[in-house]
């Protein structure tokens, strides 16, 4: 059965993390997607994080995998043609330059739209295409800072809080992206018009709040909360949430999430703390903040009597909740992300078997496929005649003018 995608042709001209994810996301469900390259330097997401033993770079791996690569010089008059040529057979066109860019490069989306009325043109930004900022370049920490969620995590008195330990402005702004794309696709299927689609680091990590950031907006209605390097205490309106981390007996740490009173006496139960269950000083949010140290003490003595694996056994068993807390490898490694192939093993034409992201969206008719991210340029030639319409004598006599 054909992939849900097939037939759908994305030119990609996004670089680094939050558009190639989001058209990546398109690949592997099936849509052929052409990443235009700069001549001779080409995403500079290539030149991110660690390589592989044959030199394969993970971050482009990990977020251009089943794409195929064309080199182009977009400065140059028939580089732009090339470009225009494409983009009259294609369904999507994406960027992620800072806004105004594309416009001066002469693909901004009324050039685009003019040669293909029915395009969907997806543009990502820091901020948003309007406003006192919409022109202002950004990275993931912008959308992790204005967006209210470093507000959200602990740090020491007097130290500022900083930015996550992984780029999740970028990547919830590529979900969004693909969202969009997938929702204007299915307008242009009923009535036939393409239009733009964009969003941002910013909206996208403050979406990612959720209703959090909501509560925040309702007069007198942000929670009541506590947040240390171990604990997030938090006023339910009349009872209390505690989301905890500790050390087992082999010294792996794990979180017990207590999220009202249901879960709060079972886990209490689970530990063998049952005179908490009635004791008022942990009766309420408000109270658990006040009387934080004593709860966490005493789960602390608990949980150092047996190993995180019994712990979990335990916990499951009664319907409460707690979780490893995971390394990478170990998330890896771990049953449930095996069974569900959220990481798979591939063959790779330079590295041999290497450990890669699955699908986290599953399709149970048409599933979608893991590919392997292009070298560059790897198909330019190919790209040129089959879709641009050029000769081997044009092709060559582009490459000889440093176009492709």
């Amino acid at each position: 059965m054909a992939l849900a995608l097939e037939g759908i042709r994305v030119i990609d001209l996004t670089q680094y993390q939050q558009g190639p994810y989001a058209t990546m996301m398109l690949a592997d469900m099936g849509a052929d997607v052409i990443k235009v390259e700069q001549r001779g330097a080409g995403d500079p997401g290539r030149k991110l994080g660690p390589l592989w033993p044959g030199g394969t770079p993970a971050f482009f791996e990990a977020n251009d995998r089943g794409k195929k690569s064309i080199t182009v010089d977009l400065r140059k008059e028939k580089g732009k043609e090339i470009i225009f040529r494409l983009v009259k057979g294609a369904d999507v066109f994406a960027q992620n330059y800072r806004p105004g860019v594309a416009e001066r490069l002469g693909f901004g989306y009324e050039a685009i739209s003019a040669v293909n009325p029915g395009i969907v043109y997806l543009t990502g930004s820091a901020f948003g295409l309007k406003g006192p900022m919409g022109k202002s370049p950004g990275y993931d920490g912008v959308g992790q800072a204005m967006s209210g969620l470093l507000d959200m995590t602990w740090t020491p008195p007097g130290v500022p809080p900083a930015g996550l330990g992984f780029s999740i402005a970028d990547q919830s702004a590529a979900f969004l992206l693909a969202y969009g794309a997938m929702v204007a696709l299915f307008q242009r299927e009923r009535t036939g018009l393409g239009q733009q689609v964009d969003t941002s680091l910013l909206a996208s990590t403050m979406n990612l709040i959720g209703w959090t950031f909501q509560s925040h907006l309702v007069p007198g209605g942000k929670a009541k909360r506590f947040v240390m390097p171990r604990a997030r205490l938090t006023q339910l309106r009349t009872e209390a949430g505690v989301t905890s981390s500790h050390y087992a007996k082999d010294g792996k740490p794990l979180m017990i999430l207590m999220v009202g009173r249901e879960l709060q006496v079972k886990s209490f139960r689970v530990m063998g703390l049952e005179g908490f269950i009635d004791d008022s000083r942990f009766a309420t949010g408000e109270k658990v903040i006040e009387h934080r140290e004593a709860l966490l003490s005493a789960i602390d003595g608990r949980i150092a009597t047996k190993t995180r694996d019994e712990w979990l056994g335990l916990f499951a068993e009664a319907g409460a909740i707690a979780a490893p807390i995971n390394t990478p490898v170990e998330a890896a490694e771990h049953p449930q992300v095996v069974a569900n192939d959220y990481v798979l093993e591939i063959d790779h034409p330079d590295e041999g078997r290497i450990k890669v992201f699955g699908l986290p969206v599953k399709l149970h008719k048409t599933p979608g496929r893991v590919g392997i991210a292009p070298k560059l340029g790897e198909h330019t030639d190919q790209i040129l005649a089959e879709l641009g319409g050029y000769t081997a004598e044009e092709i060559e006599q582009l490459r000889q003018e440093e176009v492709v």
